[in-house]
C-alpha cells in the first residue's frame, strides 16, 4: 500500500511541476526541462530527484527558481486538499517532506485521482485495490 501511495505522490509532484511550468509559458517550460536534462535529470525522474531539481534550478536561475518550486508546492498542497500554511521564504523542502509523510501515513489521494473516479472521494479502498491487483 505504501508503494502505491508513494508512486501516486510522485506522479502528482510531476503533474504539479508540469502544470506550474505550463502557466509560465512553453518557452520557460522547454528551457527548464532542457536544462534539467543536460544536468542529468530527465523529466521522468523529476519527482524522485526533486531535491536535485531544486538545487540545479537554484544554481542556474537563482531567485526565479524559487518561484517555480513555491508554485509547484502550492499546487501540490491543493491537490491533496491541504491548507497552504507556509510562506515563500520558508523551507519549501521541509514542507514537501511533511506533505509526503502525511500522504503516506493518512492514506490521502490527490484531487486529480479522485476526479478520475468520483466514487472514490479520497477513500482508501482505491489504494488497496491497486495494491491487491498489482500483487497478483
Amino acid at each position: 500500500m505504501r508503494a502505491a501511495l508513494v508512486s501516486t505522490f510522485q506522479d502528482t509532484v510531476s503533474y504539479c511541476f508540469r502544470s506550474t511550468l505550463e502557466t509560465m509559458g512553453s518557452s520557460v517550460r522547454d528551457v527548464v526541462y532542457d536544462h534539467l536534462r543536460r544536468k542529468g535529470i530527465p523529466e521522468s525522474e523529476i519527482p524522485a530527484q526533486f531535491d536535485d531539481v531544486v538545487k540545479v534550478l537554484n544554481e542556474s536561475f537563482g531567485g526565479s527558481a524559487r518561484v517555480i518550486i513555491y508554485k509547484t508546492l502550492v499546487e501540490l498542497y491543493q491537490q491533496y486538499s491541504m491548507r497552504v500554511d507556509f510562506t515563500y521564504q520558508e523551507s519549501l523542502r521541509d514542507h514537501l517532506s511533511m506533505l509526503r509523510e502525511r500522504v503516506v501515513v493518512d492514506h490521502i489521494l490527490p484531487r486529480r485521482v479522485q476526479r478520475e473516479d468520483p466514487s472514490l472521494e479520497g477513500r482508501l479502498p482505491f489504494v488497496r485495490s491497486v495494491v491487491t491487483s498489482s500483487s497478483r
